[in-house]
């Protein structure tokens, strides 16, 4: 789930490079990259958004940074989680090595650990659809609406527009049960926190590390509510959504206090190429227009959808709005493309702030060769059901092949991260992190 609009400026140098490149003048010692000569160098995980995608890319970048430098995702000193990538940092905190979810990805073997760990999952997955009536239409949440446009040089428009849409209608109860399965225990030991959206007023809660009486799978399911398809989550008598309408990352919240290093899987950040796109849609609607005035394609037919008569002028309008949405919206790429300017704009901000409190970051995202594969998702195999691989680990499986290309494609992306030399800083802290 996103918010906000996309601002349309071109991207720059890749994350991962802004993020670990020196300032002007600055020069780091990699025998002592840490500062510490021993101590504990502590690591912040964060795990975006993304749905299935995400899942995928998860599995791949802890897969990596486990092979390349030895550090198990599992020792994070603190994960943190929004929607999908709440799963997966709960699926780590239940014990799942990174080679099993990798493997779980790739329909490959698990070790005899992953697969006790996947066994204790029983419950089939499923996302019952609530009977409604019209009163079920209204808008979810008037109050949400009010917060969101006033004051009005701070409008929040897509969390408008989550007020406004009527409540899902899907039940989200399997995936809580699930992870309760999963991980028994009310909330791990090790720190974890899983990112959600208070209905009421759209203010970003933090399970785990705000005061809020839920166990991590409630957490789970409240971080995963995707507003308008699932039901909002309630917890101590308030409702909760997705916490990628905040952000799909939300790694601000991983300073301060600040860590010696914070890893970024991003599974919907990197090259979204927006201004090229806007340009190709305002092109598109230009020669849309111009073939409806001039009376090319359909408006030569005369056929009509019931909302015109048969007149010249009817025909030219269906036929502009027909060549319009196909030219301009085929196969949605602009709408993912702009989704994705607004992630990566997102996250530039919050790296910013991390990188002034002096964090080093890493970020695993996708490059110019991955985007498309990670937004084209496996509609086409399966239409309709776009659930996280991670909540039915041990059953049917949407796109399986396109799960593990993308998740082998997560592993090079790391891979190439980490042998990188403007990353030797990152990879030397994840050395010493892993002891």
């Amino acid at each position: 789930m996103d918010s906000g609009g996309p601002t349309p400026e071109p991207h720059p140098e890749p994350l991962s490079e802004q993020a670990t490149e020196p300032a002007a003048g600055e020069e780091h010692d990699d025998e002592h990259a840490d500062g510490h000569d021993g101590e504990h160098v502590s690591v912040g995980l964060a795990l975006s958004a993304g749905g299935a995608a995400a899942d995928a890319w998860h599995a791949g970048v802890v897969n990596a940074l486990h092979d390349m430098v030895g550090w198990d995702a599992r020792s994070a000193d603190l994960i943190l989680g929004t929607s999908a990538g709440s799963i997966v940092g709960l699926c780590l905190r239940a014990g799942i090595a990174p080679a099993d979810l990798y493997a779980a990805r790739l329909g490959a073997p698990l070790s005899d650990e992953g697969r006790a760990l996947f066994d204790r999952v029983t419950t089939p997955y499923s996302e019952d659809r609530r009977e409604r009536d019209w009163t079920d239409l209204r808008p979810q949440s008037p109050t949400l609406v009010a917060a969101a446009l006033w004051p009005p040089w701070q409008t929040r428009p897509l969390h408008a527009l989550t007020g406004l849409l009527p409540a899902g209608a899907r039940a989200s109860d399997a995936l809580r049960q699930r992870m309760a399965e999963l991980h028994p225990e009310p909330w791990p030991q090790a720190p974890f926190w899983a990112t959600a959206v208070r209905l009421s007023d759209g203010r970003r809660v933090v399970f785990g590390r705000d005061d809020l009486p839920a166990t991590a799978a409630q957490a789970v399911q409240a971080s995963c509510a995707v507003p308008a398809r699932f039901e909002p989550v309630a917890v101590a008598g308030q409702r909760y959504i997705d916490g990628g309408l905040h952000s799909y990352t939300n790694a601000d919240l991983l300073g301060p206090p600040a860590f010696d290093l914070v890893v970024v899987s991003s599974a919907m950040s990197g090259a979204a190429d927006w201004p090229k796109v806007a340009g190709a849609v305002s092109q598109a609607l230009r020669k849309a227009g111009a073939a409806a005035a001039a009376g090319l394609g359909d408006s030569r037919s005369g056929r009509g959808d019931g909302s015109h008569d048969g007149s010249p002028e009817g025909a030219r309008q269906r036929a502009w709005w027909a060549q319009s949405l196909d030219l301009a919206w085929d196969d949605a790429r602009s709408v993912r493309a702009a989704r994705r300017q607004w992630v990566d704009d997102k996250l530039r901000s919050e790296l910013d702030g991390l990188r002034r409190l002096g964090t080093t970051v890493l970020v695993a995202e996708p490059d110019a060769d991955t985007v498309e594969l990670a937004d084209m998702g496996s509609n086409a195999e399966n239409p309709g059901d776009d659930r996280p691989a991670a909540t039915a680990p041990r059953g049917r499986d949407r796109g399986p092949a396109w799960r593990a290309a993308l998740a082998e494609a997560a592993d090079r992306t790391v891979r190439g991260l980490l042998a990188e030399h403007r990353n030797r800083r990152a990879s030397e802290l994840l050395r010493r992190a892993a002891g």
